[in-house]
């Protein structure tokens, strides 16, 4: 039987554009320019502002819940929505504090029980020793609260470097901007509080998100 030339051509490229279709069905194809990772086994470095809690969900392998929880969402929302929605629903959320709380968990589950079969050791040659007096240690004074992590000395932060945990002293002083220029640039009473965090001041509308205070130190420092 004769076999027409043009069948096997087009048989291949049938094959082909259904391997692809089948494989965007299941997630693991994509052409947008977006997606240069693997949506089914993510990494918290991995995880990108445009996905949504879903994928974080699968490409993690995180319960839903527990993400939540560390988002610092209600369970109402969506996991349809964008990460980068996020900012909005939840004041004081960052997608780096996100990552770093999913390496912190990731970590953390990684220390495995050591193995149960183990050989019986031998017990140890029992010797005399002498009695040696305890010396005691110096009492150690605990210190009222933590304090944040000085930075290495002639280290200054710049504007973009600013966090949301931040509080208004700390980014005076990271930053090297004086504190009653920094209030001043942002509209805030003299006499606000330099401990508050800009988070806080952002959940109580007195600023309208943290790259206010981003963009308020890069000017100050342009000066």
């Amino acid at each position: 039987m004769r076999v027409n030339p043009f069948f096997i051509p087009i048989l291949f490229i049938v094959a082909l554009l259904g391997t692809v279709f089948a494989a965007q069905s299941a997630g693991a194809w994509s052409t947008s320019g977006r997606t240069e990772v693997n949506a089914n086994q993510l990494t918290p470095a991995d995880i990108k502002g445009w996905m949504t809690i879903q994928q974080v969900i699968d490409g993690i392998g995180i319960p839903q819940a527990e993400l939540y929880t560390l988002i610092g969402i209600s369970s109402d929302i969506s996991a349809s929505t964008a990460l980068k929605d996020l900012e909005s629903i939840a004041p004081g959320f960052e997608l780096t504090g996100l990552r770093d709380k999913l390496t912190a968990r990731a970590g953390s589950s990684a220390i495995t029980a050591p193995s149960a079969a183990l050989a019986t050791p031998t017990p140890a040659p029992i010797v005399a020793t002498l009695a040696v007096a305890a010396t005691p240690m110096p009492a150690i004074a605990a210190t009222p609260h933590a304090t944040p992590t000085p930075l290495p000395a002639g280290t200054v932060l710049t504007g973009s470097d600013v966090k949301g945990r931040m509080t208004l002293r700390e980014v005076s002083d990271q930053c090297a901007v004086p504190l009653a220029a920094l209030l001043q640039a942002l509209h805030l009473p003299a006499d606000t509080d330099p401990a508050v965090a800009i988070k806080d001041l952002v959940a109580q509308g007195k600023l309208a998100e943290v790259a206010t205070v981003q963009q308020a130190v890069t000017a100050l420092q342009s000066k």
